[in-house]
This record gives C-alpha cells, structure tokens and sequence, in this order.
C-alpha cells in the first residue's frame, strides 16, 4: 500500500470499525485494490470483518500494523532489497540521488578533470552527493532539457564558457527538482550561481527562488515581440508566477524591466527560441 492510502486508512479507520462513507477516489481505490467494503450508489458500506482483512493485508504487503505504526521514509531501491521481495515498495525513484551536468570544455569535480563526450551528449547523469567540490568557477541552473544538449550553440558571455551547466529536472518522477536545487545551493559560497530559466514570469520567478547570484537572460527583454507563429498561452497561463512578481516589495532592475515588457506585449519567450535564434544573452545581478 502506498503512502498516501495508508494514512488515507489511518485517519478514516483508526476509530471508526463499521459504517459506510460517501464514496471518494481513495474509497473507490481501496476497493478496487484491496477488495475493501461494498459500493452502493454513491456509498462504500463496510464491516469490521472488512477492516479486519485490510489490516491482515497491509501487515503482509508493508510488514506494518496499519494502526500501530507510522508510514516509513521512502529509501533507494538498493536499501529497500535487503528486506523485501519488491524492491520498488516503498522506494524512491533511482534517479533521484542523481544530477545531470555539462561543460563547454572538461569537467572539474571533486579536484579531478573529466574529459567530455565526443558525441552530442545531455551531459553525465552524477550521483549528487559523491560530489565534494566544484573547480568551475561559475554553475549554471537550466531550467529546459533541450539546453543541455545545445551549450555551444548559445550566445553567452565569454565567462561562462567554463562554467558547469546543471539541468534542475522537472515534475516528473524520474527528473525530480529537488536534488538539483540541493546541489545548486550548496555551493554558494564558493561557486558563482547563475540561474538561466525562459523569459517569463515562472522563469523570473525560479531566478529569484534559486538562491542565484545571477540571472543568465536575453540582453534585451524586447526580443519577446520577435515574429512567432501561433497562439501566445504561456503569459496567461502563469498568473499564480505573476501574482508573486507582483506580490514582491521590490525586484531587481532586470527582473523589474522584463517583467514591464511582458505586461506590455503579454508576450514570453523560451530557451529553446533564444537557442533557435542565437540570442545574444548577458548576466544580471540578482
């Protein structure tokens, strides 16, 4: 049984032996999964023979009295096969210890340099937490994959052709953010942290959450108002970003005049068109 069920269980069955509940998702799951109660109409009936099983059951799937104890921490796969037959119970995904770095030239970590890939590459997948130092002198947060693959092709600042490049992941199990941003952080007083996002107002947003130095950003926010086709959605689609933005008692000069221009043209832009269109992009304080 997953996490969120079983506390699901915990705070609905604790007390309550018998009865029946206006139906719900978790109601129509744990009964599907678990053959728990009996749906009728928009009501699941269940009796204490029924919670009895569903405590018999959990106690073999999870090796856990449903109402004695706590759901554990989810741990790597590697830990979790010394004591269960399913290695995936209760585990994070694989990746998750892991990050995704580049260069423009070869690698320095941990005082050692690495030689990059010869082919068109992502980058190297990393465990995060083997890495004890960083001899780039900057670390670059990308907020979009296709970056990744395409440093040469960007327009930067001679400064960052030895910077390492970072991909923050996303919000899909297998590319989780939060330990990007963990390494990220953790350098910040001995590395230059540069954050480049698209120029909208999430992207202004992730520059001023990230803990950067700097924001990597086109010279001129007005390239916006370049000729695209198709719909503008992204700016109308951000508006919980925007509202932050405007929320704050002050933004820095870039971040203020970035966000004026896309007030204006209720326009955004890309990584992936700043790549495309080879964009001249600059630093900015943070």
């Amino acid at each position: 049984m997953n996490k969120a069920l079983y506390i699901f269980c915990q705070a609905k069955f604790r007390t309550l032996h018998k009865g029946k509940l206006k139906l719900s998702s978790l109601l129509s799951r744990l009964n599907d999964d678990y053959g728990f109660g009996l749906i009728d109409g928009n009501y699941l009936y269940f009796t204490e023979k029924d919670r009895a099983s569903l405590i018999e059951r959990v106690q073999l799937e999870n090796c856990l009295h449903l109402f004695r104890d706590l759901y554990p921490e989810a741990q790597s796969r590697a830990l979790t096969a010394k004591v269960q037959r399913n290695e995936k119970t209760n585990s994070y995904t694989v990746s998750q210890d892991f990050i995704l770095l580049n260069s423009l030239q070869t690698m320095q970590l941990n005082k050692q340099q690495f030689q990059g890939n010869p082919f068109t590459s992502l980058g190297m997948y990393l465990k995060a937490d083997e890495i004890i130092s960083v001899e780039h002198p900057q670390i670059v947060l990308v907020e979009n994959l296709t970056i990744m693959a395409n440093l040469h092709a960007l327009v930067i600042p001679a400064s960052l052709r030895s910077a390492l490049w970072l991909y923050r992941g996303d919000f899909k199990k297998q590319q989780q953010t939060s330990c990007a941003y963990q390494f990220f952080r953790r350098f910040r007083e001995t590395n230059q942290l540069i954050c480049f996002s698209d120029l909208d107002p999430a992207g202004i947003q992730i520059a001023l959450t990230c803990d950067a130095h700097y924001w990597l950003t086109p010279q001129d926010s007005g390239v916006i108002n370049m000729a695209l086709q198709g719909e503008e959605n992204e700016w109308f689609n951000q508006q919980s970003a925007i509202r932050y933005l405007q929320d704050r008692s002050a933004l820095p000069k870039k971040c203020q005049d970035a966000l004026a221009q896309m007030m204006l043209s209720r326009k955004t832009l890309k990584q992936e068109q700043m790549l495309a269109h080879h964009i001249q992009l600059a630093l900015f304080k943070l």
